[in-house]
């Protein structure tokens, strides 16, 4: 049976869920020229995803449902040993890392370095969630043990913030949890100005509020073809990148293109993408720590610390 969450579940699936899926994998899948699954040596399943092959091993407690279709919970849910368990056999590959900037996140990196609690709210779609399962926040306490580093996951299948900003969302879920840092992403957001408000929304609650802006991973584009890449709505390396970097820029948030150094990942393990992806559009442990990789390079400790 399913236990959460739709097109993120702790796959496998039940029936209720499956329906979700797959509506979500047609809709994302939609208006993108290359079908992958051309050349693909992976088989998935016509409805649901294929089964994972490390379950959670740190199940998160509190799994809540704040309205019909959206999911809040306590992150991380992999331990420092399955993570190494899943990396010593995931194909390995290169990217260039992303350089930290902490000009944004200041409060941010002093809790880290100096420590003290730092509450991490990560919200958006099935890719948000997928980020977050890979168990990176994990490898973040690792790299930072002086701080006591806590983490949420608010999401919603095809969620971005142009359903964040609606119905209180904002103020009712989120600002109760007192983030220090939300991570915002995905790659279901519709539109800029719908980023803006919800950044507004949560600098009127909380001044002090520390926000990281990423752009979408996965997804149905082919990440061996950048001309592709660059077409897909929610890719770093085209104009939503592009428009997303104005607004941090303008909005006073971090920025971070997960598409580059995620497509280069891909490309340089010289194997078909879906080898990283557990259905078309969503990533399997091995394509989770790919970005929990790209994420630890941009959090990455300076050398003095």
């Amino acid at each position: 049976m399913m236990t959460h969450r739709c097109c993120f579940a702790r796959y496998p699936l039940g029936t209720s869920g499956l329906g979700l899926l797959t509506a979500c994998v047609a809709i994302l899948g939609t208006a993108l020229a290359v079908d992958m699954s051309a050349d693909s040596p992976v088989k998935f399943p016509e409805r649901g995803a294929l089964p994972p092959k490390y379950a959670l091993d740190r199940p998160a407690p509190d799994h809540a449902s704040p309205e019909e279709g959206y999911y809040l919970f306590s992150s991380p849910e992999r331990s420092l040993e399955q993570i190494q368990k899943i990396r010593a056999e995931m194909p390995s590959g290169k990217f260039t890392p992303p350089a930290p900037d902490w000009t944004h996140l200041q409060r941010t990196h002093t809790l880290l370095r100096d420590g003290g609690r730092l509450q991490i709210v990560a919200f958006g779609d099935s890719i948000i969630n997928d980020t977050m399962r890979s168990g990176w926040v994990t490898l973040l306490r690792e790299a930072y043990p002086k701080a006591d580093i806590q983490a949420k996951v608010y999401v919603r299948g095809g969620g971005g913030c142009q359903h964040y900003r609606e119905e209180g969302r904002i103020a009712n879920v989120v600002v109760p949890l007192k983030p220090d840092l939300v991570i915002m992403g995905g790659i279901s957001q519709k539109d800029i100005e719908s980023i803006r408000d919800v950044i507004r929304q949560l600098r009127s609650a909380l001044p002090g509020v520390e926000i990281l802006l990423t752009t979408g991973v996965f997804g149905t584009a082919d990440p061996r073809s950048p001309d592709e890449l660059a077409r897909a709505p929610y890719s770093g390396t085209g104009p939503y990148g592009q428009a997303l970097r104005q607004l941090a820029a303008e909005e006073r948030c971090a920025f971070l293109d997960m598409t580059t150094p995620w497509a280069e990942y891909l490309r340089s393990s010289g194997l078909h993408p879906h080898l990283f992806y557990r259905d078309p559009v969503h990533a399997n442990e091995y394509g989770e720590q790919v970005l929990a990789k790209v994420l630890m390079a941009f959090f990455a400790p300076d050398a003095t610390e």
